[in-house]
């Protein structure tokens, strides 16, 4: 209760500088009040005019009568909190301690696993190594070269590693049991899940010299794993770089700036402009001169610090940008904590480009404007129904293979592709997708089934990365051998 009287006492604080009606207000100008809210408005003027104590006014009553009720309705005083935040703007927002754990894992990439790196192996999913900085993988048994064949009980042969791992994460020191196969044997083992932090910059070698290297998001580490990359790419040699900074969202401004200071000349990278202007300040870079050739892949995901790194590069000459233009976003949030372990983010400066240019709302353009081509799937590179012949759980043919195909790319299936067979997990599969569909869910692949998969799959479309294709010929390579990649 300690807690909520904590948060009580921030709304009402902020409830004290803005009149009640504002509050309303703020819902938009064509604000319409109710017929209760007109009735409560000419309740609280009797009060003010008749009640003994003549030091209350409407405002009063509206702000004790919200801190009484909320006092008592902790998920609604979370929710008001919540719609007061977003009512500022695009990007304030409330948090609970819970989602603000699980933001913060978003953009540092962490989760919870059992510290262990897998790889496919066949039919089955097997321990690649164990994570060095974390030893619960090794003291619960766990050993590279195990193959995964179960997790909590479900059989996982012949499934995907993406949704294998999607089972084995989970909460902060939680247990997942795990049978695997180790030399002809089963085994049955307790991982205990604890924090796993995932890379944020990854990168490639492409034939003909040149580095792809993609910045998935700007978190705590990213500077220091773009500039261990960066030593790598010296020891080899490298000077032709793709940066791929599509669909990363932002992150932390001293890591986009920590990575321009790398790449850019000397000079301004980056103004940032606060309400109040003795905060204001400008992030420059030392470095001497750009050693290596840049094109930056940029889409409408590219956001925020994103935009900020992609600014720099483009103003400086230090690279081109190739794509469609950014998202727009040059507002900076601040995140601030409470008592009681919630936080909340709002809005408190803005930034201005290099060469002065502002943004928010309108976005980079980039230096040559590439889209990514769209195209039907070709269904008759797949295996084929005959449109006569049904299949159950058991049996075996080449129809029970065209479901399997068609059912993956459709994002229901994630069991093997090497055979013919019906087994229990094409069923559930099945199943899932018939309600979907309006079907019956028999778990029966029948005749109305397959017409309903063979509309759905021919409607797929798949997406040629034109983008990172123009780019890579750019720099000087070869595009036969990007097709093999």
């Amino acid at each position: 209760m300690n807690k909520i009287k904590k948060l009580i006492a921030v709304l009402i604080c902020i409830a004290e500088i803005i009149p009640a009606g504002a509050v309303f207000a703020a819902a938009g100008d064509d604000f319409v009040p109710s017929k209760e809210y007109r009735s409560f408005d000419n309740l609280a003027g009797y009060i003010q005019d008749m009640y003994i104590d003549d030091s209350l006014d409407k405002d009063e009553l509206m702000k004790k009568a919200l801190s009484d009720y909320l006092a008592g309705h902790d998920e609604l005083l979370v929710q008001l909190l919540k719609a007061m935040f977003s009512g500022l703007d695009d990007y304030c927002e409330f948090y609970t301690a819970d989602e603000y754990e699980e933001f913060q894992n978003s953009v540092e990439l962490t989760f919870y696993g059992i510290g262990i790196t897998m790889i496919q192996d066949g039919e089955y999913i097997a321990i690649e190594s164990l994570v060095e900085e974390n030893g619960q993988a090794a003291k619960s048994g766990f050993k590279p070269g195990d193959k995964i064949v179960k997790v909590n009980g479900t059989d996982v042969v012949g499934w995907q590693m993406s949704d294998v791992r999607s089972r084995i994460i989970g909460e902060l020191n939680t247990t997942v049991n795990i049978t695997v196969l180790r030399d002809g044997q089963y085994i049955d083992l307790v991982g205990v899940r604890t924090q796993v932090r995932q890379s944020t910059v990854k990168m490639s070698e492409l034939e003909g010299n040149i580095a792809y290297i993609k910045i998935v998001s700007f978190g705590s580490t990213t500077v220091d794993e773009y500039k261990s990359v960066l030593q790598e790419l010296n020891e080899r040699g490298i000077k032709k770089i793709i940066l791929d900074l599509r669909d990363n969202l932002g992150g932390s401004l001293d890591a986009a700036v920590g990575v321009a200071e790398t790449i850019v000349p000397k000079g301004k990278i980056i103004d940032v402009k606060y309400r109040d202007s003795k905060y204001n300040v400008t992030y420059n870079s030392t470095k001497e001169k750009t050693d290596k050739t840049y094109i930056v892949l940029v889409n409408g995901g590219t956001a925020s610090s994103s935009e900020i790194l992609a600014s720099a590069i483009q103003d400086s000459g230090a690279g081109k940008l190739l794509g469609t233009k950014t998202y727009g976003k040059a507002v900076i949030q601040g995140t601030y904590p409470l008592t009681n372990g919630s936080y909340f983010k709002i809005t408190i400066g803005q930034y201005i480009t290099r060469n002065g240019h502002e943004i928010n709302g309108v976005g980079l353009e980039p230096d040559h404007e590439i889209i990514n081509q769209k195209n039907q799937i070709n269904s008759t590179t797949y295996t084929q129904f005959d449109f006569k012949t049904p299949y159950a759980l058991g049996n075996n043919g080449s129809g029970v293979l065209a479901a399997k195909e068609r059912l993956r790319m459709l994002g229901y299936f994630s069991g093997t592709t090497t055979n013919e067979v019906f087994y229990n997990d094409l069923k559930d599969a099945v199943k899932i997708y018939q309600r979907d569909e309006g079907l019956v869910p028999s778990g029966i692949i029948d005749i109305p089934t397959q017409v309903h998969l063979e509309n759905d799959f021919e409607s797929i479309e798949i997406v040629t990365d034109n983008q990172l294709r123009e780019a890579y010929v750019m720099l000087g390579g070869k595009e036969e051998n990007l097709n093999n990649r």
